[in-house]
């Protein structure tokens, strides 16, 4: 009877992390050249934190690119895994590119498994907040109505592939005869972690079904003498 009932408390609970959510808060903020990200990660009822900060996004120029400032921080634990700097520049970018081409030869049907995925994602939170001004009343409210004409291109775009459960909060404020340029916003993105594993485990019969498939992956993501934190 023991054993029944040890079995039956294990597969309830089994079930009950089955079914709950993987939550991921973005916030992000412009002003002037100060940019932030915040990217927090919260799972099985919150045991389980992560947060990625990208503290400054910095554009040095044509030749080197973005500068990129990262810490990733478990907030479980209390501790930081990683703190580095990145440069983005025009060769990093089409040496990405390339290795994304290659990882879709490498996978059967990548875009079905991806859209499939997408669909069982729900934003519960929207906010996304923007006050302009270039000094020119006439001008400015040109710029507010081309604003809202890109945001709501930019959302109906997004809402084709994930499940919106809110009513998106969206703001464009003049800042008439004056020169401002603020954005501010906010996203939550749910997914329970049943659909997530099944997800990855999709997508590994996908990249097995195409002849040396997981050894592309694996040398792409995973390189040979690939470094941690710089």
């Amino acid at each position: 009877m023991f054993w029944a009932w040890a079995a039956g408390m294990i597969g309830a609970l089994i079930v009950l992390l089955a079914l709950s959510q993987v939550r991921i808060r973005i916030t992000f903020t412009h002003q002037d050249k100060n940019d932030e990200i915040l990217l927090n990660l919260r799972a099985l009822f919150g045991l389980v934190q992560v947060n990625y900060y990208v503290p400054t996004i910095r554009f040095k120029n044509w030749a080197e690119g973005f500068e990129l400032h990262t810490a990733q921080v478990n907030v479980t634990a209390d501790r930081l895994m990683k703190d580095q700097k990145k440069q983005i520049n025009l060769e990093k970018m089409k040496e990405a590119y390339e290795k994304v081409q290659v990882l879709l030869q490498h996978c059967f049907h990548f875009q079905e498994w991806l859209s499939g995925t997408m669909r069982r994602i729900h934003c519960t939170q929207f906010n996304w907040r923007t006050s302009v001004g270039i000094g020119d009343a006439p001008e400015t409210a040109l710029l507010v109505g081309s604003i809202w004409g890109i945001k709501s291109m930019i959302l109906r775009f997004l809402f084709r592939f994930i499940q919106l459960d809110t009513q998106p909060q969206l703001q464009v404020m003049p800042a008439f005869n004056q020169k401002l340029f603020v954005i501010e916003g906010a996203c939550i993105l749910q997914i329970r972690l049943v659909y997530l594993v099944s997800a990855g485990l999709r997508l590994l019969l996908r990249i097995l079904k195409v002849k040396g498939g997981f050894k592309v992956w694996r040398n792409v993501l995973l390189p040979a003498g690939s470094s941690g934190s710089t």
